[in-house]
């Protein structure tokens, strides 16, 4: 019955072509980039699906965390400075073009140019200086500064091929992108991404061809999965999964490399009552994560006491969840002087899943019981993150996720430990501040990791807001799909395969 009316309501809504009997994948997802192939911008799921079918990054991240071989095969460090990879032989770009050390040196100068260094990867990467070819397969990269870590931060790294990059400049090559990646754009056109394999690539696909459609609307995602117009689809919601079953369809959980936390704002809210860490702590003792886990994401994921994830560099598993006590929460309160509570603005970015909010609905449920009043205020994700960047948020709180397998690397973005150019801050904590710059400016990567630990401790006991849980995504797979193995926000799309219906 659900199906049934969901198709009648919908009809009109979607325009998508009935299912093929190929073995083309077609992907349905919330959104696409808006810079469509753009090597250099995006860095999370889902728009940069695309572009995971099109590049190669430079090295690779792992289950378990560890840096893993991709365009480069080895690399080892000469100086703090300076890192020396050997890169993988026998590997074209879609173009013809070969590649090699060459093809990393226009990309460094691209990254280390004033428009590189605005754009995503370019940030991202701001320790890149330039690349020095020395052989056809073997590159020097000069940093700005040490960076222990540097052969995980290259994972971030997208190649395009140098010549055509250089011949249509950043955008032309944005509509005509070309890689060494397993698939090659057909057409790019508005919401639509045709492509079709690349025999060449040295992962290549298992399937004929790929084109991946912009659909905004969960119910619209779900129905084009149901229907069959679509193969695979991102961002569904678990009530969706009897509808999935009830075609032969599945729904499977996806851990993400982030952490979802709803932050404080401190630096443009001087007078916010959540410069008291008492307060902060507080709303955390508050929220019974592992309830809201277990009734809206089905137990798939668990609490976070810290602003990162089993796997990531910096994790220390000794540090236990926060545990739900209100009591505790009143008394901090009180201590605090709030006895009689108080009111708070949190701004919740709103994303292409319809049950996102129910988290935040039942976060503020929770804290409305020992006096603490949430006003929830729905703002488009972008916006809401183009205020938080440029320091023109106005509330006391918005949601938001650490992200990455170095648990420190976001805090360019997110504090006043070293900001990224151009970018506010929105929590300085006196008391994790200096730990935190101590932590980065380690170049030893064993020294480095316990560094990174001191400064989890200190988070959990002063808090940069409610920490909640690692990020965990629902996809839906239609019948005759197999080998779907991501790891993480890596969906190794080479590997998947349909059969025939």
């Amino acid at each position: 019955m659900f199906v049934r009316s969901l198709c009648l309501a919908l009809t009109v809504v979607i325009a998508l072509p009935a299912f093929a009997a190929d073995d083309v994948l077609r992907i349905g997802m919330g959104f696409l980039s808006f810079r469509r192939g753009d090597p250099y911008q995006g860095i999370t799921l889902p728009s940069v699906m695309a572009h995971q079918a099109i590049y190669d990054t430079l090295t690779s991240i792992g289950e378990k965390g560890v840096v893993e071989p991709a365009l480069a095969v080895a690399w080892k460090a000469e100086t703090p400075t300076t890192w020396v990879f050997t890169l993988r032989e026998r590997v074209t770009f879609s173009n013809g073009e070969p590649f090699n050390a060459d093809a990393l040196v226009v990309s460094a100068a691209h990254m280390a140019t004033q428009k590189g260094r605005s754009e995503t990867i370019g940030s991202a990467l701001y320790q890149v200086e330039r690349a020095e070819r020395i052989d056809d397969l073997t590159v020097r990269i000069h940093l700005n500064e040490a960076d222990a870590l540097f052969p995980l931060h290259a994972a971030a790294w997208r190649v395009p091929a140098p010549n055509a990059f250089t011949n249509l400049g950043s955008d032309g090559f944005r509509d005509n992108p070309i890689g060494t990646g397993p698939f090659v754009v057909k057409s790019w056109t508005e919401g639509r991404v045709i492509m079709t394999a690349n025999p060449n690539s040295w992962r290549a696909p298992k399937v004929s061809g790929l084109e991946i459609r912009e659909i905004p609307e969960e119910s619209s995602r779900l129905l084009a999965l149901v229907s069959g117009a679509v193969d695979y689809v991102m961002g569904l919601s678990l009530e969706h999964e009897s509808a999935l079953r009830d075609v032969g369809a599945k729904l499977v959980r996806r851990l993400t490399p982030t952490v979802s936390f709803v932050a404080v704002n401190t630096e443009t809210m001087p007078n916010s009552p959540l410069k008291d860490p008492r307060v902060r702590l507080a709303l955390n003792l508050a929220v019974d994560r592992q309830a809201i886990i277990d009734q809206v994401l089905d137990g798939s994921t668990d609490p976070a006491a810290q602003l990162t994830f089993p796997g990531a560099f910096g994790y220390d598993p000794s540090l236990a969840p926060y545990p739900f006590d209100p009591a505790k929460a009143r008394e901090l309160l009180a201590a605090a002087g709030y006895k009689d509570g108080l009111s708070l603005q949190v701004g919740v970015a709103v994303g292409t899943r319809a049950s996102d909010t129910l988290y935040y609905q039942q976060i503020a449920a929770d804290l409305q019981k020992v006096g603490v009043t949430l006003e929830l205020l729905s703002r488009p994700q972008q916006t809401q993150m183009q205020d938080v960047f440029f320091g023109k948020l106005n509330v006391d709180m918005f949601t938001m996720f650490a992200r990455g397998f170095d648990a420190l690397q976001d805090y360019r973005h997110r504090t006043c430990g070293g900001l990224t150019q151009g970018r506010a801050a929105f929590h300085c904590d006196p008391k994790v501040v200096p730990a935190l710059k101590a932590a980065l400016a380690e170049n030893n990567a064993a020294k480095r990791e316990v560094l990174y630990r001191q400064v989890a401790k200190l988070e959990r006991e002063n808090p940069p807001g409610i920490m909640l849980w690692q990020g965990v995504e629902f996809d839906g797979l239609a019948r005759g799909i197999t080998g779907y193995a991501p790891v993480f926000e890596d969906l190794r799309l080479q590997l998947i395969e349909k059969k025939q219906k």
